[in-house]
C-alpha cells in the first residue's frame, strides 16, 4: 500500500486526460450569487461537490448534476470545464480527477446522501477559504485560481476575501 506522501497530483489545465485514461470523480466550485463557493462536510474532512461517473449518466456534466443535488442539494446550470488533476500513485495507473465551475440557481432542502445516509455541513465561504478547509495541497490552489478566474469573467461574480460564510 503507498502512502500519501508517495501520491503526486499534477493539475492540466483547461485541456482533457487522453482518452485511456481512467475518469475517477468529477468535482465541482459551485457558485452562489454572492461569489462563495460551496464546500461540504464529510466526518472530519472537508471536500467539493461531486463524485464518480456512473455508465448511466451520460457525460461528466450529468455526473456533476446528480452528484451536487444528491451530496449539498443543489441545482446549477452554465457548468464551465476547467481541467484535470492526474493522480500518480505506485503501482496503479495514473487517472483523472475532473473538474468543473458552475453557478448555483436553486439551495433545496437539505437531505441525506444516498450513499451514506448522511446529511452533510454545507457551507458557503470564499475560495481561499474553501482551499484552507480542503488542504489538498498545490494543485488544489491552482484549479481554484483557474474556477475564481470563470466566476470573475464569465458571471461577474466577487471572488474576494470580503465574503462572508455561510454554514447550513
Amino acid at each position: 500500500m503507498s502512502s500519501a506522501v508517495d501520491v503526486v497530483y499534477r493539475w492540466h489545465e483547461g485541456v482533457s486526460p487522453p482518452a485511456s485514461m481512467r475518469i475517477s470523480q468529477v468535482y465541482g466550485y459551485l457558485f452562489d450569487d454572492h461569489g462563495r463557493v460551496v464546500v461540504f462536510q464529510d466526518g472530519p474532512d472537508w471536500g467539493l461537490p461531486g463524485g464518480t461517473p456512473e455508465p448511466t449518466d451520460g457525460g461528466h456534466v450529468a455526473t456533476l448534476v446528480r452528484e451536487v443535488r444528491e451530496e449539498v442539494q443543489v441545482e446549477i446550470v452554465d457548468p464551465v470545464y476547467l481541467g484535470y488533476q492526474e493522480v500518480q500513485r505506485p503501482g496503479v495507473e495514473p487517472y483523472a480527477q475532473l473538474r468543473m465551475a458552475a453557478r448555483i440557481t436553486r439551495f433545496l432542502a437539505r437531505e441525506p446522501d444516498p450513499d451514506t445516509g448522511r446529511v452533510h455541513v454545507r457551507r458557503r465561504c470564499s475560495v481561499a477559504e474553501a482551499l484552507a478547509l480542503l488542504d489538498w495541497g498545490r494543485a488544489t490552489e491552482e484549479q481554484a485560481k483557474a474556477a475564481a478566474r470563470i466566476a470573475s469573467a464569465r458571471w461577474r461574480l466577487p471572488t474576494g476575501e470580503t465574503l462572508v460564510a455561510y454554514t447550513d
